[in-house]
């Protein structure tokens, strides 16, 4: 006999979960111990699913008691199974295109396909991330003008409305900065942000997934650092810019105030330099002058009298060097019709900000001269955020060393993956963040289910179907256009 609860965990500190728990009772126990059962918070040890089609020994009513005592402590210490375990922890690290794309993915299809065995394992999500907004920072170039153009309430999306619909699953998720990952123990190091972020994670280390080591890891003495164990990885962490305006550099505050700091100064500058023949550089120098340096554009361009001299550098020779030449010549044609003055294959050796008390930056460029600039934007390309992962997985280029067809990380370990362009396959391109997600999820729900059918049958029982399996691969998009 099984008595069934239902809990709802629903603190203002942790998305809403809800759990199914199912206990073992006796059989035999009389009214009264059932009752009283019944009043008791739900035991989780032992008494998933899969004890069901078990036979309680028959009791008399003589030794009814001092037998279920016994039986209760021979099953004391055992590692629970089924729904009475622990969920295996499902670790995404990074909330922005490909984090949050796979979060959604799990938990509207993946979750659903799980559990194929009466031996399966619970699962929870839990989502870690710097920031508790994402930056849409494909209109970086045109929301650093000026504050009128893009809100920051339009550039900067809060993340945790969009998981409302997923309250009947297990999820959380944690505002902080993974410091190291641990592929050995199968963890990774949080340094957490604010009580919220702290008050999350201890609930989640309250009940430490086992995952695949026997043992969970410490609780830290520092409640600002913590260690979470994961059943599975998936490494979004992207990359970041050279410049604060252009992307994330932690919480969104930070690219709010550089924002603000830059959009203070633009008014009164009479000199702005891009540095940078890429996409942003491209735009960011197009948007400047489009709505600096213009009254009007339709139905005819009104430039404005004293109008703010904008400057393009590249490290080419010519615009947007990886796109086709005829784009490049016609974003180059553009710019000029736009009054912004270009220098190709020069770069940018030394930057000194505010190197006099008028508060202009002075470059040192790479053919021995100098410039003078009221303001500089640096759009010389990304970096990996990939510091936390151990130097054996990282190539030369510091990215994540990532099967370019599966997105496994084959030196991290069983269930680890990587997308986007914090992963050694990206261009840096957003369409290999959205190619990559359907690529990772079913590898991910394959690597899942394999594991369950090795639990429901540890003696080889089920090799059959686990061989049945097949992996999606991914197929690199060229952009040349």
């Amino acid at each position: 006999m099984y008595l069934w609860y239902e809990t709802t965990d629903t603190t203002s500190d942790t998305t809403s979960i809800q759990h199914t728990i199912f206990h073992p009772v006796d059989r035999n126990m009389s009214s009264q111990q059932l009752k009283g059962s019944a009043g008791k918070a739900p035991h989780t040890e032992p008494g998933g699913v899969e004890d069901q089609g078990r036979s309680p020994t028959s009791l008399d009513a003589s030794t009814g008691d001092d037998t279920h005592q016994r039986r209760q402590s021979n099953i004391k210490g055992k590692t629970p199974t089924g729904l009475g375990a622990e969920p295996l922890n499902i670790v995404i690290l990074g909330a922005s295109f490909g984090g949050l794309s796979c979060a959604h993915h799990f938990l509207d299809y993946t979750i659903t396909k799980l559990r194929t065995t009466s031996t399966a394992p619970n699962y929870r999500l839990i989502i870690i991330s710097p920031s508790t907004h994402i930056y849409w920072n494909i209109g970086a170039p045109r929301a650093l003008v000026g504050p009128g153009l893009i809100k920051h309430e339009d550039a900067f999306i809060p993340i945790e409305p969009g998981f409302h619909r997923h309250r009947g699953h297990q999820f959380t998720i944690i505002q902080g900065e993974c410091k190291t990952m641990d592929k050995d123990a199968r963890t990774v190091t949080v340094e957490l942000i604010g009580s919220t972020a702290q008050r999350r994670c201890s609930q989640v280390n309250k009940r430490l997934s086992k995952a695949t080591s026997p043992t969970s890891p410490a609780e830290s003495n520092n409640p600002k650092i913590q260690t979470i164990a994961y059943h599975a990885l998936i490494m979004c962490t992207g990359s970041s810019a050279h410049s604060d305006l252009l992307s994330l550099h932690g919480p969104h505050l930070n690219t709010i105030g550089a924002l603000n700091t830059f959009h203070s100064k633009v008014e009164g500058a009479k000199s702005i330099v891009v540095c940078g023949g890429g996409c942003s550089g491209v735009e960011t120098a197009g948007q400047l002058a489009t709505f600096l340096n213009y009254s009007s554009h339709f139905p005819v361009r009104r430039r404005i009298k004293n109008p703010k001299k904008i400057f393009l550098i590249t490290g080419s020779d010519r615009c947007l060097p990886l796109l086709k030449p005829k784009v490049g010549q016609k974003a180059e044609k553009m710019l000029k019709e736009l009054g912004v003055e270009i220098k190709h294959n020069i770069r940018v050796t030394a930057v000194k900000e505010e190197f006099d008390l008028t508060g202009q930056s002075k470059l040192e460029l790479s053919d021995d001269t100098e410039m003078i600039t009221d303001l500089y934007i640096p759009c010389t390309g990304v970096g990996p955020n990939s510091q936390y992962a151990p130097a054996s997985i990282r190539d030369a280029r510091d990215y994540i060393l990532t099967n370019g067809e599966t997105m496994r990380v084959d030196a991290a370990g069983a269930r680890t993956y990587c997308i986007g362009d914090v992963a050694s396959y990206s261009h840096n391109y957003v369409l290999d963040v959205y190619a990559a997600v359907p690529v990772v999820m079913h590898n991910l729900l394959n690597d899942l289910i394999a594991h369950e059918l090795r639990l429901a049958s540890p003696y080889g029982g089920n090799q059959e179907k686990i061989d049945a399996l097949t992996d999606e691969v991914y197929v690199q998009r060229h952009v040349d256009s």
